[in-house]
């Protein structure tokens, strides 16, 4: 089964860079956050990937330059400190860390995924592993309404709806159905692609000037119906969102 045209597709024609998710590397600051350090795509500006992201749990992902993340990883690799030369993550990261002490110029924290005391759920997303998380919980709970509304992208339900002319009940109870009818294999490919993040199970490919492409590599995809998740990245007037933009 794919996903009906009307829902999710490619939206432009694939590139042909490749990054593979590298191992991420975390450190503990003895008054701080943990910080988390993760290579930059070659593709990514720092307007779809930020150059620092603080998680719900007061983690801080600072992505460096592939070859700076290279340099820390073969350092650790032979027991040796890392020093960030001249990325500024050291420093960076006391400063938060200050900031967390001391109570002053405190960060909000980011929740992907809130539900209050009557069950309602709000779902977004600043990485695409949040956009995996968020959709991998939507379909074992089933919420494919919410999902719909909230987490996949707008210009995606904008044409389903053209093309269920104009109604955007329909749109979604198409979506819906989809979703109940591939939910063991979706979800298959969800979990699979949530741990595969940190490990080289996943590769980013940019597939269009605000869209990507999160795939299993081909050792594993064999062993799932679903292999792709597409990521698109929209503006908004409090900001950038982080969306899903297609499995297929």
């Amino acid at each position: 089964m794919t996903l009906p045209a009307a829902h999710l597709r490619t939206f432009a024609a694939r590139a042909t860079v490749v990054f593979g998710a590298c191992t991420a590397f975390a450190a503990l600051t003895a008054c701080g956050p943990r910080i988390e350090y993760r290579a930059r795509p070659g593709f990514a500006t720092s307007a779809e990937l930020p150059d620092e992201v603080v998680l719900d749990d007061g983690t801080i992902i600072r992505y460096l330059p592939v070859n700076e993340f290279l340099a820390m990883k073969r350092a650790r690799e032979r027991g040796e400190v890392w020093e960030p030369g001249s990325s500024g993550s050291n420093s960076s990261a006391q400063s938060a860390a200050d900031e967390s002490a001391d109570g002053e110029a405190a960060r909000p924290s980011f929740l992907p995924w809130e539900e209050d005391a009557e069950g309602r759920v709000r779902m977004q997303a600043k990485l695409p592993e949040q956009v995996v998380a968020n959709a991998m919980r939507a379909f074992r709970e089933e919420r494919y309404g919410e999902l719909w509304e909230q987490m996949v992208s707008r210009s995606v339900r904008e044409r389903a709806t053209r093309e269920a002319e104009g109604d955007a009940d329909a749109a979604r109870a198409q979506f819906a159905e989809w979703c109940g009818r591939g939910r063991e294999d979706v979800m298959k490919l969800l979990n699979r692609m949530s741990f595969g993040f940190s490990t080289n199970a996943v590769i980013m490919r940019k597939s269009g000037p605000a869209l990507m492409q999160l795939e299993l590599t081909p050792q594993i995809a064999g062993d799932f119906r679903y292999r792709i998740v597409e990521i698109a990245y929209e503006e908004t007037p409090v900001g950038q969102r982080v969306t899903l933009a297609g499995i297929r």
